[in-house]
């Protein structure tokens, strides 16, 4: 007999709007993080998790302060063993565990990611992987931009990606574009 799986999810309040953080119970790690602009899909997929559970347990709060100061812009290190990889395809995650090591304070390009995968004519498979990123602040994929330094997309909307890494330290030229000191 399958066991069923139980979820639990708890949500901060950040200059953008909420952000929830659902965790699986059984194994106590995070399987998704929805941004403001992403309250739909969580509220649309809340149905279909079985067993949502929103009293969350000391260790969940611990990663919602966290998640939060993400958001403020603080540097917290959240490690990627709290993550949940179950359903994450091996591109993806590769990608993804590269995007985690970009400092602080820096961005990359999808180019440069796609060369550091050793698969340089991928940028826009990169791209995909990032937009689908589940673990968004904790994996910081809003420090991939555009190779000629204009932000692209953000599952969180552009301007609470400039802001994001505004509070990094990241500048822009008055094309709107992260200056080229910033490239990791």
């Amino acid at each position: 007999m399958k066991q069923e799986q139980k979820y639990r999810y708890g949500s901060v309040q950040s200059e953008f709007g909420a952000i929830v953080v659902v965790w699986r119970c059984n194994n106590n790690k995070i399987v998704r993080v929805f941004l403001p602009r992403q309250k739909d899909i969580f509220q649309s997929s809340a149905y279909y998790i079985h067993g949502v559970d929103s009293i969350p347990g000391r260790t969940a709060a611990k990663i919602l302060r966290k998640v939060e100061r993400l958001s403020a812009g603080r540097s917290v290190a959240l490690h990627l063993d709290l993550l949940d990889w179950g359903m994450i395809y091996p591109f993806q995650k590769q990608v993804l565990r590269l995007e985690y090591r970009v400092p602080r304070g820096r961005v990359s390009t999808y180019g440069r990611l796609a060369r550091r995968v050793g698969k340089s004519s991928v940028a826009r498979a990169v791209g995909n992987a990032l937009a689908r990123n589940p673990f968004p602040l904790i994996i910081p994929c809003h420090r991939a931009v555009r190779s000629d330094g204009s932000l692209g997309g953000y599952a969180g909307g552009v301007s609470m990606k400039r802001r994001l890494l505004e509070y990094e330290g990241i500048e822009f030229d008055e094309h709107d574009r992260v200056i080229a000191g910033s490239f990791w």
